[in-house]
């Protein structure tokens, strides 16, 4: 059996990518139409079925009932009452709110890592791993984004989509990897990103890639992670349809990065 994604405990529990107070939020009577990606046969699987679940069985019980318990409730308390009631109500987040978030949101990066791995090596070092559990330390490298999506009355909503990849520069000492995460429950939408260098003496000597909000995402996306120590106010002004949520899910496929030494 595989190990935890933060300890060295076999991976003996089942985490839900959607979690079971987020579900009890939608109708019980309903059909939900679910499309799954099977990692070991690739391929996508399509049915139907009256309660949703998804699950990456990456993390051990411990764990799973432990602080990862602890992290739920938190995030429960700041966003339960906007993930799908509530929409166009302003709220104000903290940045001890918004670390919160941010850590929900790397929690999602590295099950969704290990839920793909296969025979790969995880992406995040099992020291960083070790200190998200102990500490919620999220490693440099990684920014987090919060948009809203589009509120459909009686619509409900749900996905998740992870992305990885590298450079393609011919200087092969400045060559990186990325690895991303999309995840989006009803009005909430959450885009973590994280970047490393190929080189590991370049990751001892200098700082990993970042990626600041650009322009055109502004209006519709907030960085929340790097904290700049700052209110934020919910929802952004624009919100995400569903031909812009597609293209946000699909931003860091493929982008364009000059460096400067």
């Amino acid at each position: 059996m595989k190990k935890c994604a933060f300890c060295t405990r076999p991976a003996d529990s089942p985490e839900h990518i959607f979690s079971d107070w987020m579900i009890e939020l939608l109708p019980s009577d309903q059909r939900y139409v679910c499309n799954e990606r099977i990692v070991s046969r690739d391929e996508y699987i399509r049915y139907q079925r009256r309660k949703i679940k998804f699950v990456a069985k990456a993390v051990c019980t411990p764990c799973n009932n432990g602080w990862m318990s602890d992290l739920e409730g938190a995030l429960k308390s700041i966003i339960g009452d906007v993930l799908v009631g509530n929409w166009g109500a302003i709220k104000t987040f903290t940045p001890e709110q918004l670390k919160i978030i941010a850590a929900f949101a790397f929690k999602t990066l590295v099950l969704a890592n290990h839920k793909d791995l296969g025979k790969k090596r995880p992406f995040f070092t099992r020291h960083q791993r070790s200190l998200f559990r102990r500490e919620l330390a999220i490693p440099a490298g990684v920014s987090v984004f919060l948009a809203a999506r589009e509120h459909v009355a009686g619509k409900y909503y749900g996905f998740w989509k992870s992305v990885s990849g590298d450079s393609k520069s011919k200087s092969t000492s400045y060559n990186w990897m990325m690895y991303s995460c999309t995840w989006n429950f009803q009005n909430i939408v959450l885009q973590a990103v994280a970047t490393k260098w190929k080189s590991h003496t370049h990751r001892k000597s200098q700082p990993p890639i970042t990626f600041p909000e650009g322009d055109d995402w502004k209006p519709a996306s907030l960085q929340i992670w790097p904290l700049n120590g700052t209110n934020l106010e919910w929802p952004p002004n624009y919100c995400l349809g569903p031909d812009s949520l597609l293209h946000y899910r699909d931003r860091f496929e493929n982008i364009s990065v000059q460096l400067l030494r």
